[in-house]
C-alpha cells in the first residue's frame, strides 16, 4: 500500500492546482483521445461509468445525460469542481487503496488514468476496482511503466518533485502489470505504450502502459 504521507502529498499537490487545473490540462497531459474513443465504443444510455482518480471530472463531464456518473478522488478540491461540471453525477472523496463502499454498486465502465502511478500495491488496487465492475463490463486504466532505455521510466520508483511537496510515483513493468491482472481476475482486450502525463519541471513526456480490460 502507498505511503500514507506520500497520500496525503497528493492530496495536497492536487488540492493546490485544483483552480488551475483544466487551464493546465492540455500542456500536462498527452492522452490523444484514447479515453475519449475508449468511451464512445463502451459507454451505452443508461450505463454506470466509475472515474477513479477523476479530478474535475473532465473525462467523463459531456457524457450523455442519462450515464450514471459516479467519481472517486482524494482531493476535495477536485471533487467541487468537478461536482460544478457535471451536477447529476455522484463525487466522494476516496482513496483507491481501500475497497470501493459496495453502497456504490457494480459498475458497467471504469476508468483509472494517470492516477495509479501514486499506487505500491498494483495487486491490491486492480482487486479492488476488479470487484466493482459488473462481469460484462470494460475498464480503461493507465500505469506509468518500467522500460530499460527509456530516460526516465527505468527505476521501479522515483520522487517528483512539486511546487508544493514531492510525490512518489511507481513504474510496474509490463510483466508486473499483467501479473497483477490475473491476480484480480481481469485479462485484457488491448494494450498500447503510449504518451501520458508531461514532467513540467523537466520537460520530458511520460510513457503510460494503456490497458483496456475486462473481467475473466
Amino acid at each position: 500500500m502507498a505511503p500514507p504521507r506520500n497520500e496525503e502529498s497528493v492530496r495536497q499537490v492536487y488540492g493546490e492546482i485544483a483552480p488551475a487545473y483544466e487551464v493546465l490540462f492540455p500542456s500536462l497531459h498527452r492522452y490523444e483521445d484514447r479515453v475519449e474513443r475508449f468511451l464512445e465504443q463502451v459507454v451505452t444510455p443508461g450505463c454506470r461509468v466509475l472515474d477513479v482518480g477523476c479530478g474535475t471530472g473532465l473525462l467523463t463531464r459531456t457524457l450523455e445525460g442519462s450515464v450514471e456518473v459516479v467519481g472517486l478522488d482524494l482531493s476535495p478540491e477536485m471533487l467541487e469542481l468537478a461536482r460544478k461540471g457535471r451536477p447529476s453525477g455522484t463525487w466522494h472523496v476516496h482513496s483507491y487503496h481501500q475497497p470501493v463502499p459496495q453502497e456504490l454498486g457494480r459498475f458497467d465502465v471504469v476508468l483509472a488514468i494517470g492516477c495509479l502511478d501514486f499506487c505500491d500495491d498494483l495487486r491490491l488496487v486492480l482487486n479492488h476496482l476488479s470487484a466493482a465492475l459488473e462481469p460484462s463490463g470494460r475498464m480503461l486504466f493507465t500505469v506509468l511503466e518500467r522500460r530499460q532505455g527509456l530516460d526516465g521510466h527505468e527505476m521501479p520508483r522515483r520522487q517528483v518533485q512539486t511546487a508544493g511537496p514531492s510525490v512518489w510515483v511507481t513504474f510496474p513493468s509490463f510483466e508486473e502489470t499483467a501479473s497483477a491482472l490475473t491476480t484480480a481476475g481481469l485479462q485484457p482486450h488491448s494494450y498500447t505504450h503510449a504518451p501520458g502525463w508531461v514532467h513540467l519541471t523537466e520537460q520530458r513526456t511520460m510513457y503510460f502502459g494503456w490497458w483496456d480490460v475486462g473481467r475473466r
